[in-house]
């Protein structure tokens, strides 16, 4: 029996020392339930007045703006507010536009244009908006101008390749600005499948100078 009770001890012990794989689920709910009745559920109201001096009727109206853009792209299926159910991940996005040099209340009217700017990967986001400065050479105010008109594309793709190849074709960034405005896919569509061969049948058919060809920018 002395015998049976020593070599039982070593495995008892060995069992208590590692945590059952029912705490950390336990602890998980506890320390859920116990958040939720602790903390108010973040508001996206509230978070554009506080950390982007919003006032509270353009919050609203730019938190309404973004329940509709969920609403859209999760059309078939339940609406997501992953990376919007607390400040942390807006709190990364504003950071990061602030460290590319645009001003508070440039980052403001980025925001109010593009609300779901909030939502986005930082890891994604970080290099394609710091490659409009450092590849394409814009400049903060010309940053500001371009994610106020296309910060959606951004939130998608690369734009550079597209934007290098419309500065060249336009001839000024202005008017790729210009372009961008009148069709909201310029940044989405694709270069070589698309883009490339319409304009390549444009010229075919006798229209030398497509850039100031009206309704070209519709690809």
């Amino acid at each position: 029996m002395l015998r049976l009770r020593n070599r039982l001890l070593p495995l008892f012990r060995a069992a208590t020392a590692h945590p059952s794989p029912i705490q950390p689920r336990a602890l998980l709910l506890l320390s859920t339930s116990t958040s939720t009745t602790s903390f108010a559920p973040f508001s996206l109201e509230d978070y554009l007045v506080a950390a982007c001096g919003l006032a509270p009727t353009q919050a609203r109206e730019v938190s309404k703006k973004a329940v509709h853009q969920l609403s859209i792209k999760y059309r078939k299926g339940k609406v997501s507010s992953f990376r919007l159910s607390s400040a942390s991940n807006p709190d990364a996005i504003l950071a990061l536009l602030s460290s590319a040099g645009l001003s508070r209340a440039d980052i403001a009217a980025v925001v109010s244009a593009e609300p779901l700017l909030l939502r986005t990967s930082v890891k994604k986001l970080a290099p394609r908006l710091l490659a409009l400065r450092d590849r394409v050479g814009l400049s903060t105010p010309q940053i500001t101008r371009f994610l106020l008109v296309a910060s959606r594309a951004l939130l998608s793709c690369d734009v550079t390749p597209r934007l290098e190849f419309f500065t060249s074709f336009y001839g000024s960034f202005d008017r790729v600005l210009l372009a961008a405005k009148r069709s909201m896919f310029l940044f989405s569509t694709s270069l070589e499948r698309i883009i490339k061969p319409n304009i390549a049948l444009f010229r075919q058919g006798g229209v030398l100078d497509v850039a100031k060809c009206p309704g070209c920018h519709k690809y």
